[in-house]
C-alpha cells in the first residue's frame, strides 16, 4: 500500500488524524444535530470521546489509513471528519469490512461538502488501500446521509442492527462497480463523436 498523504478536493483538504485533533471529535461528538442519527442518538461521554480518538490513531499505526480532519482549502478551522476504517466487531457487517463515514458541522452542511469528502475517501479504499468493497452503515432517518451514500455510488443491501440496537441501513460499493476518477466524464464535457 502506498503511504498516506493529505488529499485534496475541489474545496477541502483531508489530512490524516492525529492525537491532536480530540478537541475536533470532542466538538462534534456533543453537538445534538451531528450526533442524533449516531448509535443511541446522545452526545458522547468524555470517555467515549477519549477512546475513539486512542483507536484512531492506534488504527492509522496499524493500517495506513482511517479517519481524515477536513480543512476548507482557503484556511480556516477544520469542518468535520471523514472515516476509512475497518467497521469493527458489533458493527452490525462484518468486522473487517471497509467502511465509509462522515460527520460535518452544521454550519458546513447543506454545500456538497460530505459528498465530496465522502467521495474521496472511498477513492482511496479502492486506489491506495486495495479495499473490495466499501460500506456505509447508517440509520434510516438520516435521509441526508443516505443521499451522500447515493451520490457517491453506495446501494442499499440489506438493513440491520448497530451497536447499540439501533436499526441501520448497510449500504455497499464494489470494487467492480467503482468507476475511476480518471475514467468519468468532467462535469460539463460532452462525450467525443466517434472519427471516420
Amino acid at each position: 500500500m502506498a503511504a498516506a498523504s493529505t488529499l485534496v478536493t475541489d474545496r477541502l483538504r483531508l489530512r490524516p488524524w492525529a492525537q491532536g485533533d480530540l478537541a475536533l471529535l470532542q466538538r462534534l461528538a456533543c453537538t445534538p444535530a451531528v450526533v442524533r442519527h449516531v448509535g443511541d442518538g446522545s452526545a458522547w461521554s468524555a470517555a467515549r470521546i477519549a477512546q475513539v480518538a486512542q483507536a484512531n490513531t492506534e488504527h492509522w499505526r496499524a493500517h495506513s489509513f482511517g479517519w481524515r480532519v477536513a480543512l476548507p482549502i482557503g484556511g480556516g478551522q477544520p469542518v468535520g471528519l471523514f472515516a476509512l476504517s475497518f467497521a469493527g466487531a458489533g458493527a452490525g457487517v462484518d468486522a473487517g469490512e471497509h467502511e465509509l463515514g462522515w460527520w460535518l458541522a452544521p454550519e458546513a452542511w447543506g454545500r456538497g461538502l460530505a459528498r465530496e469528502g465522502a467521495a474521496a475517501m472511498r477513492d482511496e479504499a479502492f486506489e491506495r488501500v486495495g479495499a473490495p468493497s466499501v460500506v456505509a452503515r447508517i440509520a434510516p432517518a438520516n435521509v441526508r446521509s443516505l443521499a451522500v451514500a447515493a451520490a457517491i455510488g453506495l446501494r442499499h443491501e440489506r438493513d440491520g442492527v448497530g451497536r447499540h440496537g439501533e436499526p441501520i441501513r448497510i449500504l455497499r460499493l464494489r470494487r467492480a462497480s467503482w468507476q475511476p476518477p480518471a475514467a468519468r466524464p468532467r462535469p460539463g464535457s460532452r462525450p467525443r463523436a466517434p472519427r471516420g
